[in-house]
């Protein structure tokens, strides 16, 4: 994982986990950082000590708390963290100062995802695909997990998985949130399957319910940007697909692509695809518009 990417993550699931167990004191510290991380990243220990209304000696302590060393090691986690937050701003300035018309921002965005799709393409292992495959073929019922941008890819792979399995596909974090998908996946087991899909800036939500899973022995199938996301370490296979954006903190369109490539290639495997294809099309032959010659 690259250090600024480690220092993000570090620091944030930190203070989640540390939080619960921290004196009122340490609490002030911590909810004054959350709530201004820019204005404490430049502050000293005494600056924070005072905005915060702690002692200098509880901010010690609360940096300690968090795993950090001292004060100068723990602020310059934070402004690792915010440096990454903040580059698609810095990338839209910039984007901004130079010259170009609507036409050559549309085009070189596209061109952009096309690059993401055929470095997915050039990523893949076929070992990984085939055991992944396998396993959706085999697994009674899938949890799909997916939170923030990462959402929108989890609810089309529900629906388009849900047409071609017959196990029950579950889309575990769109009824409520994260503690209501913790509640779908508590009969989760070994013959079932948690697909997991996010992308920077990756939510903590969905790497603690697969954590969860891995617990209750669930394999877990990883759909997200690369080797340095969190989710890698803990899947059981994982399909990788770039989320880079010149100006937006990522971009879905690579891991959309690897979401429909893999239910068209779970259609295909199935044993009686031409059959369930041919119950599909003509269950919704009267729903199509026809333009009349």
């Amino acid at each position: 994982m690259s250090p600024v990417l480690k220092a993000t993550t570090d620091l944030a699931n930190r203070i989640a986990t540390v939080y619960p167990s921290l004196s009122n004191g340490h609490r002030k510290a911590a909810d004054f950082v959350l709530q201004n991380p820019l204005d404490t990243a430049t502050m000293t220990i005494e600056g924070l000590a005072e905005k915060s209304g702690a002692s200098t000696a509880t901010v010690t302590r609360f940096v300690r708390a968090l795993g950090y060393a001292n004060y100068g090691e723990f602020r310059a986690a934070l402004s690792e963290a915010l440096k990454l937050a903040m580059a698609p701003v810095a990338n839209m300035v910039d984007a901004r100062s130079i010259t170009a018309s609507p036409f050559a921002a549309l085009v070189g965005a596209l061109k952009d995802e096309a690059a993401n799709i055929e470095e997915a393409i050039a990523g893949l292992d076929e070992t990984t695909v085939t055991r992944a495959l396998a396993a959706l073929l085999k697994a009674q019922r899938i949890f799909v997990v997916g939170m923030g941008a990462s959402h929108h890819v989890a609810s089309f792979l529900e629906d388009g998985l849900a047409l071609y399995l017959d196990a029950d596909v579950i889309f575990a974090a769109s009824r409520g949130g994260p503690t209501h998908a913790m509640r779908h996946m508590l009969s989760a087991g070994p013959d079932d399957l948690v697909i997991a899909i996010s992308m920077p800036r990756y939510s903590r939500s969905t790497v603690e319910l697969c954590n969860f899973a891995k617990k209750r022995g669930t394999p877990v199938l990883a759909l997200t940007d690369g080797l340095t996301s969190p989710l890698v370490p803990i899947a059981d296979f994982a399909l990788l697909a770039p989320a880079r954006n010149r100006l937006l903190p990522n971009s879905p369109s690579a891991i959309f692509a690897l979401a429909d490539a893999l239910v068209t290639a779970v259609a295909r495997e199935r044993p009686d695809a031409v059959e369930a294809l041919k119950g599909l099309s003509e269950s919704l032959l009267w729903t199509f518009h026809y333009q009349a010659p």
